[in-house]
């Protein structure tokens, strides 16, 4: 579940259908509860500790944006920064937001974004790809994605089986205390949360 532009919950099951883990980020904060392991970590949601979840080191409101189908930064047509220029069968579209750049490139056949890399400076941080688009309330959404650290190869992929878009999202399901469970081991994640420091594997 995402709610743009700061909140998100994940869960991840395990083959039996059961809680493997899950992960809420609500403003600069992360929690991440993983039963299994009986481990529960507090922490400022920052790239590294995102890459310890996801493998790929991903500036958080960059990330909840692609997760929602859209550009990692806003696209604002009134931009005087914003560059537009055809290339080859596609359309290249140039931004700034803050310190990051973006580079989109539309489809061939289609003019929605297909894929795209941001940066900062000089560095390339992100590329990623738009694909399986499919029609969700008069938008096409892309319910295949995939993001990767050009400097490791790294990648994240995503493939939705549904999606429902601006449903309703309790603001109580971005809440993840922390376990009763005696047996949880509490860690810190990132250096901002309580208890002893440790690690948590993705």
């Amino acid at each position: 579940v995402v709610a743009l532009p700061d909140r998100a919950r994940v869960e991840a099951l395990t083959p039996l259908g059961t809680t493997a883990l899950v992960a809420t980020l609500r403003g600069e904060e992360l929690r991440v509860h993983s039963p299994i392991r009986h481990e529960y970590g507090v922490g400022r949601a920052t790239r590294e500790t995102l890459a310890r979840l996801v493998m790929v080191p991903v500036p958080p409101a960059l990330l909840l944006r692609l997760l929602a189908g859209l550009p990692p930064l806003p696209v604002r047509a009134q931009d005087p920064r914003l560059t537009l220029a055809a290339e080859e069968s596609a359309v290249r579209v140039e931004t700034v937001d803050g310190e990051y750049w973006q580079r989109l490139w539309t489809g061939t056949e289609d003019p929605a974004v297909a894929r795209g890399e941001v940066g900062r400076a000089s560095e390339v941080l992100l590329t990623f790809a738009f694909s399986d688009r499919r029609p969700v309330h008069g938008r096409a959404f892309p319910f295949a994605q995939q993001v990767t650290e050009p400097s490791t190869g790294s990648q994240l992929r995503v493939q939705y089986e549904q999606v429902a878009l601006n449903a309703p999202a309790e603001a109580a399901l971005f809440d993840l205390p922390p376990p009763a469970d005696p047996r949880t081991r509490i860690i810190e994640l990132g250096g901002a949360g309580p208890g002893r420091s440790g690690g948590m594997a993705p």
